[in-house]
């Protein structure tokens, strides 16, 4: 990873490169990467992140990012161009042909969907302090990653992407970044509007007038001399009350027209600019403290499952010696249906005949965690790893074995270390049984072997499923069993 690489964006190359290996279901072999990581030292999120930099794949991330960044750029400066021409547009519209200007009309156009926008942010901000941000640079965010992931061409930007997405929901960073583009377009669009308004006023003539149904001439005068307050107390000359009163019916001469002038222009300023300027300002700060304190999540388990390897030492993953040969009259594991899992429910994957491309699997009314394949021993290893890792205990862990394989010592010994990890109960689910029937073996005795494997290993429960059929009696009750665990957050 390149020094110019700030830590918001190596950990970002860190966050893409465990989305690429919690897709393909398994850590990418680098000893290289892992020796430097170790010899860097520091604790398990900067070995994460030097890991992640020294990889070939986190390079090529690294220069995704890059082109990414570029194409945002531009993006980000087209909306800022829009939101500028949209505030002329706005004051062009205000001072069109007509040469009489109803005052009242024009703060609202120019000043009225964005106050209100400001008091919505403002009310979000207070109360849904996890969420706001801003509608308008949420929907920004949303186009620039949209657009990105089409104007790019390299393979890595959809993993990039994603990671950035995942970033952005942390710490209340992406909360802030939106506040900043909001605050920054509105700002924009506010300068737009009063450089519109200045050049209308100069090269035209305008009477204002004003007109109200419900309020009495007293509150409208009144609501002049609030909006021009700022000014005023800086110098800046306002309509009294006899102008306001004589603006009424137009009976203004031309110091009307120029006092009526400055109350919209510094209520342009006052009210629009230096607001969304100021709080534009703050945005950024507020984005760097949390660009600071922003951290990754190392209890995911793409994460945990390599604390083994970018450990100082190696240590053991507490694979136990096969147990001794089955005593006379061992039961299978039972077949009892077990109670409800309420909890969160982890995955893994045991050496299945499905390729990478269909892993993890999708089971309607399931949201499983996945932790990975154990398809040889280094995955095995950063599978436990992720097990050992995890603060709290899960519902349940579920071990997907392929019916088509003959259970041998090795699925034992990990059936056992996984048994040995946890406290929650562990159960396997035995798939694939159509390759199974397309190989010709006979189906009950291979699922009595599982069975037998399971109980020399201590497992609690051995379901025979079809993950690629719903309506099977095995998968509909795993949906059952286990449909009211949680995801993780």
């Amino acid at each position: 990873m390149t020094k110019a690489m700030t830590p918001v964006r190596q950990r970002l190359v860190a966050e893409a490169v465990r989305l690429e290996e919690d897709r393909l279901g398994r850590i990418l072999d680098d000893p290289a990467a892992d020796a430097r990581a170790r010899e860097a030292g520091g604790d398990f999120e900067q070995r994460l992140v030097r890991r992640a930099g020294e990889m070939a794949l986190g390079r090529r991330f690294a220069g995704t990012l890059e082109s990414l960044n570029q194409i945002r750029f531009w993006l980000l400066l087209g909306a800022v161009v829009l939101a500028f021409l949209a505030g002329m547009g706005s004051a062009a519209a205000v001072f069109g042909q007509d040469a009489t200007v109803n005052i009242g009309w024009a703060l609202s156009a120019l000043l009225g969907l964005q106050l209100l926008m400001l008091l919505l942010w403002l009310v979000f901000t207070l109360y849904r302090p996890k969420g706001g941000g801003g509608a308008l640079g949420r929907a920004a965010l949303a186009a620039v990653h949209a657009l990105g992931r089409r104007l790019s061409r390299r393979p890595e930007s959809a993993v990039v992407l994603s990671a950035s997405v995942g970033l952005l929901r942390r710490g209340g960073f992406g909360r802030w970044v939106a506040s900043a583009l909001t605050h920054g377009l509105w700002a924009m669009f506010c300068l737009g509007a009063l450089l519109g308004a200045v050049f209308a006023l100069s090269v035209r003539q305008y009477e204002f007038v004003w007109g109200t149904t419900l309020l009495t001439e007293g509150s409208f005068v009144a609501l002049v001399a609030m909006l021009g307050a700022p000014a005023q107390s800086l110098g800046w000359p306002m309509p009294d009350a006899e102008i306001v009163r004589a603006s009424r019916i137009g009976l203004d001469g031309a110091v009307g027209r120029e006092l009526w002038s400055g109350l919209l222009l510094s209520s342009i300023l006052f009210y629009g600019l230096l607001p969304r300027a100021l709080l534009t300002l703050i945005s950024l700060l507020l984005v760097r403290r949390a660009a600071g304190r922003l951290r990754l999540d190392t209890s995911l388990p793409g994460y945990a499952r390599l604390s083994d390897r970018l450990g100082a030492h190696a240590r053991s993953i507490g694979v136990l010696d096969p147990r001794p040969p089955e005593a006379p009259g061992l039961e299978p594991a039972s077949r009892s249906r077990p109670a409800p899992v309420h909890g969160r429910v982890l995955l893994i994957g045991l050496e299945l005949e499905r390729g990478s491309n269909d892993w993890p699997p999708r089971l309607s009314g399931v949201d499983w965690i996945t932790l990975g394949r154990a398809d040889d021993r280094s995955q095995r290893r950063d599978v436990l790893s992720a097990l050992r890792a995890r603060d709290t205990a899960p519902g349940v862990v579920l071990v997907l074995c392929s019916l088509a394989r003959t259970p041998d010592r090795g699925a034992e010994r990990f059936f056992a270390a996984v048994r040995e990890q946890t406290k929650a109960p562990v159960w396997a689910l035995l798939d694939e049984g159509g390759t199974l029937a397309a190989r010709g073996i006979e189906r009950a005795g291979r699922l009595r072997q599982w069975q037998l494997a399971g109980a020399r290993a201590g497992l609690d429960y051995v379901l025979e499923v079809d993950l690629d059929d719903p309506r099977h009696p095995g998968t509909r009750e795993l949906v059952e069993l286990v449909g009211q665990g949680v995801a993780e957050g």
